[in-house]
C-alpha cells in the first residue's frame, strides 16, 4: 500500500513539474500568413496588450498596419495590398514592449512560373 502511495505521489509530482514547465516556458513571437486574398497575418507569442506595428513589404512597396495583441499575445492584421502570384514579400512585426518577429522573403506561391520558363524560339 505504501509503495502504491509513493508511486502515485511521484507521478503527481512529475505531472505537476511538467505542467509548471509548460506554463512558464515563454513562446517566442512568430508570424504566419493565414490568407492571401486579402493578405492576412496572424501574430502569436507577443506580450499581453502590446501595441504592434506590422510591415508588409511587397515588390519594393511598404504597407503598415497597427494592432494590439490580446491578453494571450495574439493579433491579426489584414492588408489590401496588390500581391500577384510571383510577388516577393517580407513581413515584420515590431511590438511596443520589445517583441519582434518576421517572415523571411519568399514568393507568394511556390509554383509561380519564372519569366524564363516556357517555350523558346530559335
Amino acid at each position: 500500500m505504501k509503495t502504491l502511495s509513493l508511486v502515485a505521489g511521484l507521478c503527481f509530482l512529475a505531472a505537476a513539474g511538467s505542467a509548471t514547465g509548460a506554463l512558464t516556458q515563454e513562446q517566442r513571437p512568430s508570424l504566419a500568413v493565414t490568407d492571401t486574398r486579402p493578405f492576412e497575418v496572424r501574430g502569436v507569442g507577443f506580450e499581453p496588450r502590446e501595441r504592434v506595428q506590422v510591415l508588409l513589404a511587397v515588390n519594393g512597396t511598404q504597407h503598415w498596419r497597427g494592432a494590439i495583441a490580446s491578453q494571450a499575445g495574439v493579433f491579426t492584421v489584414e492588408f489590401r495590398a496588390p500581391l500577384g502570384a510571383c510577388s516577393r514579400f517580407t513581413v515584420r512585426a515590431y511590438g511596443s514592449k520589445g517583441s519582434t518577429a518576421r517572415i523571411v522573403p519568399r514568393r507568394a506561391q511556390i509554383d509561380c512560373a519564372s519569366p524564363t520558363s516556357g517555350s523558346s524560339t530559335t
